[in-house]
């Protein structure tokens, strides 16, 4: 026989549990006063244990992942708490409004996707959802495909560089406002600024995050403007300035500096290098489309120069018996990101100091000197896999060459003129006129 409902009505539910005796068996007494929203059922109940413990407490009943689940929210107790309680506790009392209200904001959790047992802390900190938004991109992505791992890593770096150090006082991801991101915005620099709104637009936009905060804060604030190109190119003392600081500064970011300017790669495509996608004469890279910003593969020869540099880099070891599967690398585990400290460092053995400069103006200037040297406009893009130029639009679709002989000797060339440029020469002694 079914136990009958809690009555709707307050004090008739109150006198009904009063008048409730424990029997042999365990008890479970649907509230008749709880009624959940359509779109998220679920039902209350009232837990009676069977004798001599008779111990009173509330459940709630729903469905998450399609898994039927008991959520037990807290002991029966007339009186209640002094303040409505704001998740499931078995140390916590409920009184019957109480618990009608705490079951809504359970099952309302179920809907959003999350447990409502674990902790405030976890399901609702800045913190654990950057952290699921980064492992969401690699895994499933947010169009029903992983994002491509550059772009991971690039969501990782701009999250632990740009936005978690500005926001250490956020404490609970509802909190959030487009002040919060203007605040954020206004501490970056122009370029940083709008890679973080980037990244921000599309967290804000993911549906998990939609379901916790009920509300898409982003499209409230001003997206920043896009930043003027620039056009810095070094001259060749600065270039010689910048080569010797990268020899001073040492492993791992002075051959990172060496090689960018070398090869004309971009940043990330060089820090993130691994053993695996050099020749074993080390005479060639082999990226991935996985691993390039146009998601084509690409294929890079290396100078005598740059790759006399490699053979002189250190092998780091992740344990005993087990060597790094990255070329640049601190711990050995992940590839060298600390970018902002690595220029700091290499900063302080320029003199005089670079005016206004940045790690891409070598991939600019690479290609600046390139054209110094005669080298076709279609090779040097080859070299830098940007397909912008002459080689773009119908051309770029039937136009498969991929120049290896061509870029070859282009990048040999410009090692050779780097090397010019870098050498020390003896000054010209002045003779004085009899």
């Amino acid at each position: 026989m079914l136990p009958k409902k809690l009555p709707k009505q307050y004090k008739r539910a109150a006198t009904f549990i009063k008048n409730l005796k424990a029997t042999d068996a365990r008890q479970e007494i649907p509230d008749d006063g709880f009624s959940s929203e359509p779109s998220l059922p679920g039902s209350l109940y009232l837990v009676v244990q069977p004798r001599p413990s008779g111990s009173m407490s509330w459940a709630v009943r729903t469905k998450m992942d399609g898994k039927a689940v008991k959520i037990t929210l807290g002991r029966y107790d007339e009186e209640g708490s002094s303040q409505q309680p704001d998740r499931p506790s078995t140390k916590q009392v409920l009184s019957i409004t109480q618990a009608r209200e705490l079951a809504k904001r359970s099952i309302a959790d179920v809907g959003r996707g999350h447990d409502p047992r674990q902790s405030k802390t976890d399901k609702l900190s800045l913190n654990y959802w950057l952290g699921e938004f980064v492992k969401t991109a690699r895994s499933t992505g947010f169009k029903g495909r992983p994002v491509k791992a550059s772009t991971a890593d690039e969501y990782e770096r701009i999250i632990e560089t740009d936005i978690k150090p500005n926001w250490k006082h956020v404490t609970d991801i509802r909190e959030i406002d487009e002040r919060d991101i203007e605040k954020l915005l206004g501490k970056l620099s122009p370029g940083a600024r709008r890679n973080a709104f980037a990244v921000l637009s599309t967290f804000f936009r993911w549906k998990s995050v939609l379901r916790v905060i009920n509300r898409n804060v982003i499209e409230r604030a001003d997206a920043p403007p896009k930043p003027q190109s620039r056009q810095r190119v070094l001259s060749h003392d600065e270039i010689k300035a910048v080569w010797n600081a990268a020899t001073s500064c040492g492993y791992p970011f002075g051959p990172i500096v060496k090689l960018l300017l070398l090869t004309g790669q971009r940043r990330d495509e060089i820090a993130n290098l691994k053993w695996s996608e050099l020749s074993e004469e080390l005479d060639t890279i082999t990226f991935e489309g996985s691993r390039t910003k146009n998601g084509h593969a690409h294929i890079v020869p290396l100078p005598k120069l740059a790759t006399g540099i490699i053979k002189a880099l250190p092998r780091i070891a992740t344990s005993i018996d087990q060597m790094s599967e990255y070329v640049f690398t601190t711990f050995g585990t992940k590839p060298f990101s600390g970018f902002s400290n690595g220029k700091i460092a290499l900063d302080k053995y320029i003199e005089p100091a670079l005016p206004n400069w940045h790690l891409h103006d070598l991939r600019r200037s690479c290609a600046t000197e390139l054209a110094k040297l005669g080298i076709k406009q279609e090779v040097t893009e080859a070299i830098l896999n940007h397909k912008s130029g002459k080689v773009s639009g119908v051309a770029a679709i039937y136009n498969r060459h991929e120049y290896h002989d061509e870029k070859h000797e282009a990048l040999k060339v410009w090692a050779d003129r780097l090397q010019t440029i870098v050498i020390d020469r003896p000054r010209p002694k002045l003779v004085a006129s009899s």
